[in-house]
């Protein structure tokens, strides 16, 4: 098991969800008191998913789809970004922690 404060596991993000993909447990700590667990989730049964999306659907962290995509979609041309504005808000979310 591995235990983090907040503003470490924020930093380390990425390498810790590595770990729990290998079995870890990691524990979120804030100011030293636990307030969150990471673990590996080893079987989803369909009605453990289907609770779990309806709960972040029902805090509005998740949106439905309206429709299931075409199966090209991976297969379709990316839209040109001439003035790099994509480029950009991913660099200034990056820059604010996001």
């Amino acid at each position: 098991m591995i235990a983090e404060n907040i503003a470490t596991s924020r930093s380390k993000m990425s390498a810790l969800l590595r770990q729990v993909r290998q079995g870890e447990t990691v524990i979120i700590l804030d100011r030293g008191i636990p307030v969150a667990r990471f673990e590996p989730v080893d079987i989803w049964d369909n009605e453990t998913y289907k609770l779990m999306t309806a709960k972040l659907v029902k805090s509005g962290d998740l949106m439905p789809r309206k429709k299931k995509l075409s199966d090209d979609f991976f297969d379709m041309p990316l839209p040109d970004d001439k003035k790099g504005a994509v480029r950009a808000a991913l660099i200034d979310e990056r820059r604010e922690g996001r």
